[in-house]
């Protein structure tokens, strides 16, 4: 039900300029505050206006709004080469979000930080890592049909090496992510108007 009313969202025409401004400060944060600790792994602070965009309007727009930003923030300031992987990880983060925080009456502690393991554990652990390992361990893609055992191999030994690194900064970032959005998502729930509009005009239960 959730799914299909936040589609609407779209015919909105106040949602369609809310979710533009939302997206222009997601790219915003994520030049100006990304850090690329190596090549495998960096941090930023897009998780805010993600995540207050997806308690706003919901699952579908969260992940429209995910493979645009990631879309346009590519073609605006290109890093390494396009990977389709990367879209789709910001388009199913946006929808676990949605998922999560649309229209409901109450969004707890315990609410966001299940929310925020879930998008770690599918996306930044598994997903994300995946990619990676695809992109740089197994170079060429075609092996997979070519030589199986040989791209497998690859892939394997690629994951094993960066996957303690991306773990523990997931783990040490969980917490601050989850006591910042919380505050956050507390905030924007307090002014009326935006009251109103998270939870809708029926009310959820959480």
């Amino acid at each position: 039900m959730r799914i299909r009313e936040s589609a609407k969202e779209f015919g909105n025409l106040k949602s369609l300029v809310a979710m533009a401004m939302l997206l222009a400060l997601r790219l915003a944060l994520g030049f100006a505050t990304t850090v690329q600790v190596t090549e495998n792994l960096k941090i930023g602070f897009t998780i805010f206006p993600t995540t207050v965009a997806c308690m706003l309007f919901g699952p579908v727009p969260g992940a429209i709004m995910g493979g645009a930003a990631d879309l346009l923030g590519f073609m605006i300031k290109p890093t390494g080469a396009f990977f389709p992987g990367y879209t789709l990880d910001c388009m199913v983060a946006g929808f676990i979000y949605g998922c999560y925080f649309y229209k409901r009456e109450k969004i707890s502690v315990f609410r966001v930080a299940a929310a925020l393991a879930t998008v770690t554990i599918v996306v930044n652990l598994c997903m994300t890592t995946s990619w990676i390992c695809l992109q740089y361990g197994v170079k060429d893609l075609s092996l997979f049909f070519s030589d199986s055992k040989a791209a497998w191999q690859s892939f394997f030994h690629k994951f094993e090496a960066i996957i303690a690194g991306r773990a523990i900064k997931n783990v040490c970032l969980y917490p601050v992510n989850v006591a910042g959005v919380s505050i956050l998502l507390t905030m924007v729930r307090k002014i009326p108007v935006l009251r109103s509009y998270c939870i809708g005009q029926r009310k959820a239960k959480q």
